[in-house]
């Protein structure tokens, strides 16, 4: 079953792992993809979720320093070949034309082979930019689904602590977004939030909810933490004292991090019988990190599909 269904199937878990493109010095791109299969023979993924990352002026200055990359659809094509499994590229869309973006997905459909997008937008909505709005995007992008018969599935990305997000995923879908993944969550209280008003707005239009990948990462140093923050990541003070609570247990802190936030999302679906259908997005940060985050995909996908094969809301 492809990607695109299992999405749309409340039911069926869902669980992707999302990765950088290696460095360029780091060697080719077939060698990386070939290790990333090797590690992720270790579990079961429905996806490989690649972000394309851009230096944004008003994040202030870079905590780690930025690396000359491989192009993501490239790198996905890879994947798909090696590692047998389909890719969802990431596209900030805002840095050129409408023309040129539209352009630039029918090559990624046509010669890269890569079916499935997550449409971002800028850092501020404060901020002009001289290519189109995530919404204009996915109009656009449905439209040629319909009238081009291309078979694009597009997402976008939610963020729980953001005003009013609940409304802006209603919007989004009916522009055409089938999901969304979330920042990377240290904390449950504002998805929590975000879930519930949602699944009140989606009754309230008559509509139903779109799948909500949720997103963790494991972090190893106070690095990690900074940099969570300048990518926007909300982490509670009390979290990151815990997270700093003693030498070089930081990796094993964040986990446990993890598994309660996740845990709470859950039981809160559960308990009050909401029918928005989620799914587990995990990344590893920074590339020394790599083994660590396939240790948490492990650990929290097990959570995660003994909740899809236990709640009945979604049947």
């Amino acid at each position: 079953m492809r990607i695109r269904d299992k999405i749309k199937k409340p039911q069926r878990p869902v669980v992707a792992y999302e990765i950088l493109p290696p460095r360029e010095k780091d060697g080719t791109l077939n060698a990386y993809a070939e290790t990333i299969s090797s590690l992720l023979s270790q579990t079961h993924i429905d996806a490989i979720n690649i972000p394309e990352v851009h230096d944004e002026v008003g994040r202030g200055e870079r905590p780690v320093s930025n690396q000359e990359r491989g192009e993501p659809r490239k790198f996905g094509m890879l994947l798909q070949d090696i590692v047998g499994i389909e890719a969802i590229v990431n596209r900030v869309v805002v840095h050129m034309s409408l023309k040129k973006q539209m352009e630039w997905i029918k090559e990624t459909y046509s010669k890269y082979e890569i079916d499935n997008l997550i449409i971002v937008g800028g850092e501020s909505s404060k901020q002009e930019y001289p290519g189109p709005t995530v919404n204009e995007s996915l109009e656009k992008i449905s439209q040629d689904n319909r009238s081009l018969e291309n078979s694009i599935l597009c997402g976008g990305i939610c963020i729980p602590s953001r005003r009013k997000e609940s409304k802006n995923l209603i919007r989004k879908s009916e522009c055409g977004a089938e999901f969304f993944t979330t920042q990377v969550l240290c904390d449950s209280s504002n998805v929590i939030k975000m879930i519930k008003n949602y699944q009140e707005r989606c009754d309230k239009v008559n509509t139903f909810p779109r799948r909500i990948l949720l997103s963790f990462a494991p972090v190893s140093s106070q690095k990690n933490i900074d940099f969570l923050k300048w990518l926007g990541v909300e982490i509670p003070k009390d979290t990151e004292r815990y997270l700093n609570g003693r030498p070089g247990a930081m990796m094993e802190r964040s986990l446990d991090v993890a598994i309660e936030v996740l845990n709470e999302i859950l039981a809160f679906i559960a308990n009050n019988n909401l029918k928005v259908p989620v799914g587990l997005n995990v990344e590893h940060i920074m590339s020394y990190n790599f083994q660590s985050s396939v240790e948490m995909l492990q650990e929290l996908a097990n959570i995660y599909r003994k909740f899809c094969i236990n709640t009945q809301q979604y049947n």
